[in-house]
Parts: structure tokens; sequence; C-alpha cells
């Protein structure tokens, strides 16, 4: 059954007080003076598949990863964070409330993580209470389906016969949808090791920057430009984790986590190769936006200055992803700055791993072909 009040109060509200009975403050309110409203459950099909988590830790956002599958008429699955995976220790669907279960980790010390929240379509909203024992915090989350099991029908065309005199072969029609998936890919997770992230420096215009924890672009370094270049290798090919070479692009998100406020970043296609060892003179002073060293359509930008710490930067790839699926050579990224104040982010070779640079995307497959009936 589906969950909802008369007095505005959230569906995953009212199962928590259904499930404890009615206490004080909230509770009492809601099973005493509101009418509980009850609607169509949802199904454990609209919860089955990998779901993207944000996590809203005061500013910071965290992001996770939940497989949700039926295994023997039971919800199960797996919580993927911070490049680890672990079981769900508990899967439940009450009406259209979702909650998750799982042992995790929380600045190095074990927590035990319970999310809830409303299921609406392809997207979920609600809290997660990070409970060390100790003490036990609530954040906001959202999740997104980014993938789920393919509702593909397959029927066999009759015989033909052919001969002199025969009507020519029926037109080709697709047997199923498109089988979507999704991959990502950050240095040091699931044996992934192909990002090369570098810096290059015009007041160090023959020094490799290579290796370095955090990375800077500015327009005025020192007295001197600095670029970063990024690329993510080996991501194209018929093996599992890899993006097939023939797919539709869905979504492509290339994420960093900034750490130092800046003016306005571009960030750029790369048009020409270059080795991990690059320097500002090896690429003849420095990358140019002009459509041959890099192109000039943007893939995104920074809105300048952050506000915080530490913050998600994501950028939307999909066009750039798609021209390297469709064959286009994999040169990567530059960000180039816009003024005089360094933009700065963790790099691939940064400790800890949930703020290395990511890139996941959602592809489709082509379908297979058969005569139309």
């Amino acid at each position: 059954m589906q969950l909802a009040s008369s007095c505005g109060i959230p569906g995953r509200s009212v199962a928590r007080c259904l499930h404890r009975g009615p206490t004080i403050g909230l509770c009492a309110m809601l099973l005493v003076g509101c009418h509980v409203l009850v609607g169509a459950a949802a199904e454990p099909s609209d919860v089955i598949g990998k779901w993207k988590i944000r996590i809203d830790g005061g500013g910071e956002i965290y992001t996770a990863y939940a497989t949700v599958k039926l295994d023997a008429n039971t919800l199960t699955g797996s919580y993927e964070t911070e490049g680890r995976r672990r079981r769900l220790e508990s899967v439940e669907l009450s009406g259209d409330i979702l909650t998750l279960v799982v042992n995790t980790q929380r600045f190095s010390r074990p927590v035990v993580a319970t999310f809830s929240g409303d299921l609406n379509g392809d997207s979920i909203s609600g809290e997660v209470d990070m409970d060390s024992g100790s003490r036990s915090r609530s954040y906001d989350f959202t999740a997104t389906r980014i993938s789920k099991p393919s509702s593909a029908t397959t029927s066999q065309p009759a015989a033909q016969v052919s001969g002199p005199g025969s009507p020519p072969p029926p037109p080709m029609r697709s047997s199923q949808q498109p089988t979507q998936g999704t991959v990502s890919f950050r240095f040091g997770v699931e044996g992934y090791e192909k990002t090369v992230d570098t810096e290059i420096w015009a007041i160090a215009p023959s020094k490799s920057l290579l290796r370095q924890g955090t990375m800077t672009t500015d327009g005025n370094n020192g007295g001197g430009e600095s670029q970063v270049l990024l690329r993510f290798g080996d991501i194209l090919g018929d093996r599992s984790g890899q993006i097939p070479r023939d797919a539709r692009i869905v979504s492509a998100t290339l994420t960093v986590v900034a750490f130092d406020p800046g003016t306005t970043c571009y960030l750029h296609r790369l048009l020409i190769p270059w080795t991990p060892a690059v320097t500002w003179d090896g690429v003849a002073n420095g990358v140019s936006v002009d459509n041959i060293e890099a192109s000039k359509v943007r893939d995104g930008f920074t809105f300048g200055e952050i506000n915080m710490d530490k913050q998600l930067v994501e950028f939307n790839v999909s066009s750039t992803v798609q021209r390297w699926a469709d064959g286009d050579q994999n040169y990567g990224w530059v960000f180039v700055n816009t003024g005089g104040n360094g933009w700065d982010f963790y790099s691939s070779d940064w400790i800890e791993v949930e703020h290395r640079p990511m890139l996941e995307v959602t592809y489709e497959q082509r379908s297979i072909e058969e005569p139309a009936q």
C-alpha cells in the first residue's frame, strides 16, 4: 500500500509511525489528528536496478551506489562507496517507501546507515540515519535509478518461402528495446588505473607536474598561466566495464571535487595527443582553444567561487563521450581558467579515493534487427 497523510507529512514518516506506534510529537499528531491515506503499492520491479545516491552531508555532497535485485522473491543487493562494495543488510519496500540498511563507514568509522525515502518513479528522496553506536546523525539524500532490467520482448517471425514471383522480404525491425547499462571510471576503483591528470605551467615550462595530489587551473599562477589536462583511457571496448563502441550515450558526467575558491573555469575537449609527462612547452606554450588543439565548444564551466571547503562539481560531457563512441580519438579534456584566481581540485593521485575524478556513463546498445511482421 502507498501511505500519505492529509496533513502533508511525507509517506516515510507515516510508515515509521505505524511501525513504532504513537509516541510524542509528530507521531502522536499524525496518528491522532491526521487521516492516513492509502493508495496503490509499489512493486519490486519499481526498485530493482542500480541507484545513484547523493547524500547532503551538511553542505558537502557524497555519492554512493545501491544495486537492488530480487532473489527468490526477496529483495537484496549491494552498496558501493569510496571504492568499496558491501552487502545490503536489509531491503524493505512498504507502500512507496524504500528502506535500505548497510554497515558502512563514515570518516573511517563504522556506522549503520539506514536510508528511508519516498519512491517517485525512478527517483527517491528521504533521509539517511548514520548510527555509529555512540552518536546518530541524519542527512537528506536523493537517489536516481540509472539502470534497470530491460523489458525486452522477442518474437520469432513466420518462415518465409522464397521463389519466382515471391514478394520481396519484409523490412527489418528491432526485436527488443535497447539494452541500457551504466559504467563508471575512477582511478583505484575495481582495478581501473587508466586515469591520467597533470598540470602544465608557464612559469615552469619544461617541468612535468605529473603525480600531484591536487590540480590548479589559473590565469595568473605566480605570474604565469597554468592548465590541467585530464584523460580516462581504455574506456571503450567489448570487455565488461567498458562502453561498447557502437553505443548511444544516454548521459555522461565528469565529477571532480573542488576545494579552493577560484574564478570561472571552462572545460574543453582536447584534439591533440599528449603523454603523462607533458609540459607547457611540450604543447607549444600551453593548450590553445582554437579548434586545432582544443575544441572551442565548452563541455561545461564552473560558477566561480565555491562557498565551502569541498564541493562536488559535475560536468555534462555526453556529447564528447558520444564522439568517442562514434570513433573520434579520446584525448581527454583541458581545464582553462578565465581569471587570475586559481580553481583547485583533487587529482587521481589524491589519497582519498572518493575525492578523485570520476567519469560515469549511461549508454544504450544497438538493438538486434529481425524482419518485421
